[in-house]
């Protein structure tokens, strides 16, 4: 079996992660400005699970901070248990990329563009996320404290498309919503976002373009929480582009108070509990999903 490493502090040198290597992520763990994290070809990271004293979200999380670099090519990362295995349970901080692009804040974690300050730089082929973020607690109407808050399985803030070089992400089994870009603009080849436990693609003030495939598998009952696309514009518009010719494979209820400008994806049943359904490839015109008011 190969040897674990156990990573508890920010990575402040450069650091290459080998294939040779487990390694778990066992607290709130930033990779600050100026600092390259390198991950060989087929490497996972685990990130553990349960509530932790410090750090801003409560939760053991890898936090990619403005200015910081991921070289990659395919990574996964998965959530851990007590025993530092995977586990197929969702109770940590997720995995977050900071730009330089727009000020973004989201579950007391914030950025402020800077253009004297260097960029991030986020490279990679595929990027793999199972099991992460934290879900809303059971019984508790009202969250005050970090520790009480639900969390996302991947987080994008003030990302801009010149800082974001990752061609395919899917995010499998969030505790929360699978992707949330806060003002940021990035674009992929291919997303694919399976069974979060709430909305799949949150758009807040972003913009996303997908240019070959789209997949969203939320499964065919209705859920009020749960949508395809929650496009919210507290700093501005939320756009999710489909490219031409972009491959789409969508199930789960489309969204409330939302724009679709397409002539391949129909348009949203009137009843916002209805199921939304739709696989094919898009025609020689983009599809355009988009909301310039609250949703």
């Amino acid at each position: 079996m190969k040897k674990l490493e156990v990573i508890s502090a920010d990575i402040v040198k450069n650091k290459t992660l080998s294939i040779n290597k487990r390694y778990l992520i066992d607290a709130e763990v930033h990779v600050v400005a100026g600092i390259t994290l390198t991950i060989q070809n087929g490497v996972t990271v685990l990130i553990k699970n349960g509530e932790i004293k410090a750090g801003r979200l409560k939760r053991s999380a890898l936090i990619f901070d403005q200015g910081s670099k991921l070289r990659a090519r395919n990574v996964t990362f998965k959530a851990a248990g007590a025993s530092n295995k995977v586990e197929r349970k969702a109770d940590n901080g997720g995995l977050w990329f900071i730009g330089n692009f727009r000020d973004a804040s989201k579950d007391g974690i914030s950025v402020k563009a800077d253009r004297k300050k260097t960029v991030s730089s986020f490279t990679g082929n595929i990027l793999l996320t199972s099991y992460l973020g934290r879900k809303d607690p059971l019984g508790k109407k009202k969250r005050q404290r970090a520790v009480d808050d639900d969390i996302d399985g991947l987080s994008v803030l003030g990302v801009g498309p010149d800082e974001w070089k990752i061609p395919t992400i899917r995010c499998h089994y969030s505790a929360d919503d699978g992707i949330d870009l806060t003002n940021a603009h990035i674009k992929v080849n291919k997303l694919e976002v399976r069974h979060p436990t709430e909305d799949a693609l949150n758009i807040s003030s972003s913009r996303l373009e997908i240019n070959k495939h789209l997949i969203v598998e939320m499964g065919e009952f209705s859920d009020p929480d749960r949508h395809i696309f929650d496009l919210e514009t507290d700093d501005g518009a939320a756009y999710v582009e489909i490219h031409k010719h972009c491959k789409v494979n969508i199930c789960g209820m489309f969204g409330n108070q939302l724009v679709l400008s397409s002539i391949d994806l129909p348009q949203p049943a009137a009843d916002p509990l209805a199921v939304y359904k739709f696989e094919s490839k898009s025609s020689q015109r983009a599809s355009l999903v988009y909301s310039i008011s609250e949703d």
